[in-house]
């Protein structure tokens, strides 16, 4: 008689650690960001969400960004230095990507920012794509950033919100219906994929009193997302 089949259930994985740094000082934030990450990979990962020490409240300049890197950089070899447990990727929770390279360059895990994880996301759901973020000097930061990934060609336009980013982090009912206008708007430039971009921006999805009939893209959860599958591809 033929032994029956091995039928036990294999062990489950066990969850990576993830490092999520907010490139901005505003500790409450950082907190609806770590929240976030919890509800969205669950018993996947576990998540340690830190503020970097020096810096402006919320990116919004060249200058503002330079001094970010910097904050950026220390705050993650601090953080990798002082762990009881390796962690097994990094997301930079700043659509700017503050510091990005330099980080890659000193830790051996995978490093993951918002603006290069949602656009290749929006290319595998589109032909073209649109940005939708907070704050009138982010469009010329972000062309220079697109043209730096080599995907400018595939940009269907980048659109501004008005006002201050941290001002929409609060999620209004007034806020929302602006990104909800706004992601009209991109569809209307040519659109067929857009991205919700900035930490500000996290988590609004749920709350617009609409959306277009295009996949919408929310630039923190598809860095997570793409964080946790770099880290799972990494396992030993």
């Amino acid at each position: 008689m033929s032994a029956a089949p091995d039928t036990a259930t294999p062990p489950a994985a066990a969850p990576r650690r993830l490092l999520v740094v907010n490139g901005n000082t505003t500790a409450d934030l950082t907190a609806s960001l770590a929240g976030q990450a919890r509800a969205f990979l669950g018993e996947a990962a576990q998540v340690h969400a830190v503020t970097v020490g020096f810096g402006p409240a919320y990116i919004a300049s060249r200058a503002e960004a330079a001094i970010s890197a910097h904050a950026v950089l220390e705050t993650v070899e601090r953080q990798f230095a002082q762990a009881a447990q390796p962690f097994h990727a990094c997301v930079l929770a700043c659509f700017g990507e503050p510091g990005i390279g330099a980080v890659r360059e000193r830790v051996d895990v995978p490093v993951v920012g918002m603006a290069e994880a949602s656009i290749m996301s929006a290319m595998q759901r589109g032909d073209r794509y649109a940005i939708v973020t907070v704050g009138q000097r982010w469009p010329a930061m972000l062309r220079e950033q697109i043209r730096q990934l080599g995907v400018e060609a595939r940009c269907a336009g980048i659109l501004a919100l008005p006002g201050h980013a941290l001002d929409y982090a609060s999620r209004t009912p007034q806020s929302a219906q602006r990104v909800s206008q706004a992601l009209d708007a991109a569809v209307e430039q040519g659109a067929d994929v857009v991205i919700v971009a900035g930490a500000a921006l996290a988590g609004y999805l749920p709350g617009l009193p609409r959306q277009p009939q295009v996949p919408i893209i929310d630039s923190y959860r598809a860095a997570l997302a793409q964080a946790l599958a770099l880290a799972s591809l990494e396992r030993k």
